[in-house]
This record gives C-alpha cells, sequence and structure tokens, in this order.
C-alpha cells in the first residue's frame, strides 16, 4: 500500500462512505448537499446533477465566512447532510476529514466518486446541461495512467 492510500485508510477511520445507489436515492432530499471538489474541467466535463462545485484547493476557505473563497450555502452548512465527489472516491475521503476536523458533522463520501456512479448508469450533465453518454464517461474515467507517470523499474 503506498502513502497515498494509507492516508486515505487512515482517513476512512472517521469518514463514512454512501455508495452510489444510496446516493441516488437519497439525493431528492432538499437537506442535501452533493459537493464536487474535481478540478473545474473535471466538473464542467461531466458532474451528478444538482451538485455544487468547489474545487478542493478552496475547500477550507469556502467553508467558512469571510474569505473570497466563501460559498454561503456551505459555510452555513456545519448539520446539513453533505455528500462529498471526486472521481475515484479518495479525494472527496480526505476532503471529508478536513471539513470533520473544520466542524461539519454530517460528512460522507461517494464511495467509488463519479467511476462508481457512471458504473451503475446514473446520470451526469456537462457544463451546458446535456447527459452524457454513458460509454463516453466510462472512456474517460477508465483512461490508463501514462507510463511516464509509472514507477520505474529498477535496474542496477
Amino acid at each position: 500500500m503506498d502513502d497515498y492510500q494509507k492516508l486515505v485508510a487512515k482517513a476512512l477511520e472517521t469518514v463514512d462512505e454512501v455508495m452510489p445507489w444510496d446516493l441516488e436515492e437519497d439525493k431528492l432530499n432538499s437537506n442535501l448537499i452533493l459537493l464536487d471538489i474535481r478540478e473545474r474541467d473535471e466538473f464542467e466535463m461531466m458532474h451528478i446533477p444538482n451538485s455544487i462545485h468547489i474545487p478542493r484547493g478552496t475547500l477550507e476557505g469556502a467553508c467558512v465566512w469571510n474569505y473570497d473563497d466563501t460559498n454561503p450555502a456551505l459555510a452555513q452548512a456545519r448539520n446539513q447532510n453533505i455528500i462529498l465527489i471526486c472521481r475515484s472516491g479518495n479525494r472527496s475521503v480526505l476532503a471529508a476529514q478536513t471539513m470533520q476536523q473544520m466542524g461539519f458533522e454530517n460528512v460522507r463520501s461517494l464511495k467509488l466518486g463519479i467511476k462508481g456512479w457512471n458504473d451503475n448508469d446514473f446520470e451526469m450533465l456537462d457544463v451546458k446541461g446535456n447527459i452524457i453518454d454513458i460509454d463516453v464517461a466510462d472512456e474517460w474515467l477508465n483512461q490508463k495512467v501514462s507510463e511516464e507517470k509509472l514507477q520505474p523499474n529498477s535496474q542496477s
């Protein structure tokens, strides 16, 4: 297990996850905030309907008042049910842990992320509100890691 996975596993000691099919049932709850923390281009390409976008890099400032990044809906939602969303469910676990440390009481992470959502054939939209073709989303979400990002082989 690499250091990133160890960090996620440690966060899962306090962060609960919700499965995509359970979220599909819960998302009609008006007290639920779907918080997508992916990068802007990822969100614009495809996202769960009615989710709000706050990139992971601005999350802490968005969660509180009096910052340029403040998101009023989020800053006043310390007791609301919040589901954090990322591509595969790792970044969202870490973000949920951060929000817990900031005093948010009801944060959970979408297990398997957008990939799991798409694998269950649930609807996603692009930035213009068009429904995303499941097969197109699947192809993009399941790209292989490029060669230059793979650990080099140890050769003496």
